[in-house]
């Protein structure tokens, strides 16, 4: 019994770091994260000037605040403050984009957390 639980326990921790497949979301940039993450021009006009003042692009998964480094940023440029779906993996805090394109939908925001 002790030998099968400790199996899970790898599985459960391997499946947390990697990740592969389609994905949706925004590509922002690193310092506003998933605040660009949103429809609107206000928001793809900040991302895409900041990513054009030297900081890197970051892809945010719908739903989530959490911001994920990209492995190639020359796949993703063209892509910069969009909605996207993203064929690739991801594994720790960086995706490998295998493929993008723009989405065909928006996504909400992620609701607000008060602590």
């Amino acid at each position: 019994m002790f030998l099968v639980g400790r199996s899970v326990v790898v599985l459960v921790t391997m499946a947390s770091v990697a990740f592969g497949g389609q994905m949706t979301g925004y590509i922002s940039d690193e310092p506003c994260g998933w605040n660009n993450a949103r429809p609107g021009q206000e928001a793809k006009e900040c991302a895409v000037k900041c990513v054009r003042a030297g900081w890197a692009p970051v892809f945010v998964l719908d739903g989530q605040r959490e911001s994920f480094k990209i492995q190639d940023k020359t796949k993703v440029l063209p892509f910069v403050g969009d909605h996207v779906v993203i064929v690739g993996d991801l594994k720790g805090d960086t995706v490998s984009v295998r493929s993008i394109r723009r989405s065909l939908r928006t996504a909400a925001r992620p609701a607000n957390r008060r602590s």
